[in-house]
């Protein structure tokens, strides 16, 4: 009888723990037994908002075709709607086609002309008829033709541009498609002169 007691309190305990267990197995509450189900730590995230990429905005654009005068080649610009293109003519040997935005004005001159070298800081005078410029911005066109954008002074000052015209001869004017000027009002912006120059660097011949 002495070793009685000692059993009962063993086989009580092991019951216990064998229900525990298949309480825990099964979902099954027993009553004076809690289970603790161990949950996720919630893990760290930003609280700053995504901010998304603005996209440019990229302005409606029209063909302005001309050109094909004497033996100046046929051409074709892409240029913002919200410019204005007019061509004028005295015959059929001449050909002005006009690109007009408020003040600002690029004009493309075909017709029977003469011409002269375009000369810069470092190249030596020549003989015959040129023009000497202080700065330049090289422009690469659609069909490969190499242009300066060419001025004296402050650039943002300045009234105007001639645009020379890289041939096997070196840097001339008016170029290969004619005479092309540039005419700016003085109190310019630099958004402007980057579309005039978007403008020049589409021209394509056709």
């Amino acid at each position: 009888m002495k070793y009685l007691l000692p059993i009962i309190i063993i086989l009580l305990i092991l019951l216990v723990g064998g229900m525990a267990f298949f309480a825990g197995k099964s979902g099954v509450k027993v009553p004076g037994v809690t289970l603790t189900t161990p949950t996720a730590s919630p893990t760290a995230t930003g609280t700053g908002t995504a901010t998304p990429t603005p996209t440019p905005t990229v302005k409606p654009t029209k063909t302005v075709t001309g050109g094909g005068i004497l033996s100046f080649p046929k051409y074709q610009l892409t240029v913002p709607t919200d410019w204005q293109n007019t061509r004028e003519s005295q015959g059929a040997d001449d050909e002005r086609i006009i690109l007009t935005k408020g003040a600002y004005k690029i004009t493309i001159l075909q017709g029977g002309f003469g011409g002269g070298a375009c000369l810069y800081p470092g190249d030596a005078d020549i003989e015959g008829p040129s023009g000497r410029y202080e700065f330049y911005k090289e422009i690469t066109s659609k069909s490969g033709d190499l242009f300066r954008r060419s001025w004296d002074g402050d650039e943002m000052t300045a009234n105007g541009f001639g645009i020379c015209h890289k041939s096997q001869y070196g840097w001339g004017s008016p170029t290969g498609y004619g005479s092309i000027s540039f005419i700016t009002p003085i109190n310019k912006t630099r958004e402007m002169i980057d579309e005039m120059d978007a403008i020049l660097a589409s021209l394509t011949k056709i």
